[in-house]
């Protein structure tokens, strides 16, 4: 997965990251709807949630973690762009988050705009929520944190899962934690990763679940076709073929293209 489809992944799924992060109470979906957008054919935006009611802000979402002195010339550009193609007036944020304050460029002529309630830069190695963290926040810090950090935060996003009511949530978190992993560790694969960290239990909890709410047996086969419809439809909207989803997943071909047309 890459980068850019990573974060794409985790503020659709797990939005109450960025309201947690910005510390406001979380919205229902019902208030946001959840974009990431291409602008005039030459910007794209990490993320902009735009708001489904009157009176409420644009989020304009941008995550860095490579230093670059362009980053805020950029991102103003496309707020603005936004703002001209759409409407000039609505109220907005641009949200800037960066995985350490050393990626952040050092000097800016955007002093002015940086130091207005228009902009919230926030670290993410620094980040501290009140109450529990969200799982999307430690996915984020994972990234990048430092090698004994790593174990930590899976350790506490196994947990997690364990506890999480929602399944399709569960899965979500489950699925970005391994792509982040994979990245960090590009010469290990999923099954290394699993008995490196200790994960091997928990789509098992997740099976045992889903089993015991729909029935033992129609539920292991319900809940792995749900599984597998949804990881069908990801990874279709992240560009993979047919033939490679099913090289991906370990099903047949005819298998892929029967759960792709039945989505």
């Amino acid at each position: 997965m890459e980068t850019d489809s990573l974060f794409y992944q985790l503020l659709k799924h797990l939005p109450d990251t960025l309201f947690k992060l910005l510390d406001l109470q979380v919205p229902s979906r019902a208030k946001y709807r959840f974009d990431a957008l291409e602008i005039k054919k030459s910007y794209r935006l990490d993320g902009l949630f735009v708001p489904k009611r009157a009176g409420l802000p644009l989020y304009f979402v941008e995550v860095q973690y490579q230093k670059t002195n362009h980053f805020y010339a950029n991102l103003f550009a496309k707020v603005f762009s936004y703002l001209d193609a759409n409407d000039p007036e609505q109220e907005w944020m641009a949200v800037a988050l960066f995985g350490s304050r050393s990626i952040e460029p050092e000097e800016s002529t955007y002093g002015d705009l940086l130091a207005s309630r228009r902009v919230r830069r926030i670290y993410l190695d620094e980040a501290t929520v009140t109450g529990e963290a969200p799982p999307g926040l430690m996915i984020l810090q994972l990234i990048s944190c430092p090698e004994a950090e790593a174990y930590e935060l899976v350790e506490g996003l196994r947990l997690r899962v364990r506890q999480e009511p929602d399944c399709g949530r569960a899965d979500v978190i489950i699925e970005l934690m391994y792509q982040v992993l994979i990245r960090r560790y590009p010469g290990k694969d999923r099954e290394d990763l699993r008995h490196m960290f200790k994960l091997h239990d928990i789509r098992e909890t997740r099976v045992w679940k889903e089993a015991h709410e729909e029935g033992v047996e129609e539920g292991l086969e319900k809940g792995k076709q749900r599984r597998d419809e949804e990881h069908v439809e990801r990874l279709k909207a992240n560009g993979k073929t047919l033939k490679e989803i099913s090289e991906l997943l370990g099903i047949t071909l005819a298998e892929v293209r029967r759960l792709a047309k039945k989505k």
